[in-house]
């Protein structure tokens, strides 16, 4: 009667016939009443016992609170900053302001427009600073001047058909200039409006009289209060 082999080498004896056969070794089973050893883990050495996991520290709350407190701050910081640049720009009161003034004096705004133009004006002129208002009224009166000028020189060269009405546009530039100039200093002007100083050349001041004298009369025809000249 043969020798029965234990299990182990049975084991040894599978594992010859499976290197001669070139097949990969047998797992060797597991005796009976012993559970099977787990696998060494790739790169680790046979035999070494595998270091413990260690299990995940649970998050803390107070870190939590202070990185949303954190948050919280850096976000109101952010829509204040923002809300300071919107709000904390001051308009360009002066720049507008000589727009319009503009727009009157070379009678592109008129009638209803030109009454929301004054309007408008006034209302800046609230706004505006002591050195800001000065600023306005020297613009005013720089437009003033240079529209006055030209409009001079437009009506004595033009034909005498034409005179009538270009009078009539330099009466009505000169309501509005006084308008304006009211409204940037109401405190200072009178409701006549300011009192014009004529060009202190001789010849442009005979200009500036015939001018005068032209709107004067016009202003007559029409029942219009022109303001005062000089």
């Amino acid at each position: 009667m043969a020798r029965q082999l234990s299990p182990e080498a049975q084991a040894r004896l599978a594992a010859a016939r499976a290197v001669a056969q070139g097949k990969p070794l047998p797992t060797p089973a597991a005796a009976p009443g012993q559970k099977a050893k787990a696998a060494p883990r790739q790169g680790s050495a046979p035999g070494a016992t595998p270091a413990p996991q260690a299990s995940p520290a649970p998050a803390s709350k107070g870190s939590g609170i202070v990185i949303l407190a954190l948050l919280g701050v850096i976000g109101m910081g952010t829509i204040a900053g923002g809300a300071w640049m919107t709000l904390g720009r001051r308009p360009n009161l002066v720049g507008a302001t000589a727009t319009i003034q503009k727009g009157l004096l070379t009678g592109s705004m008129r009638g209803a427009e030109g009454k929301k133009a004054v309007a408008e004006v006034i209302r800046n002129a609230d706004q505006m600073t002591k050195a800001e208002l000065e600023t306005a009224r020297k613009a005013l009166d720089e437009e003033w001047k240079q529209c006055r000028d030209e409009a001079i020189d437009a009506f004595l060269a033009a034909p005498e058909s034409e005179r009538p009405r270009l009078a009539d546009e330099g009466i009505d530039r000169t309501i509005a200039y006084r308008k304006l100039r009211f409204g940037l200093s109401p405190q200072a002007q009178e409701e006549k409006g300011r009192r014009q100083k004529p060009p202190k050349e001789d010849d442009r001041r005979k200009l500036f009289d015939r001018y005068a004298e032209a709107l004067k009369a016009q202003s007559k025809k029409r029942g219009v209060d022109l303001p005062e000249w000089q």
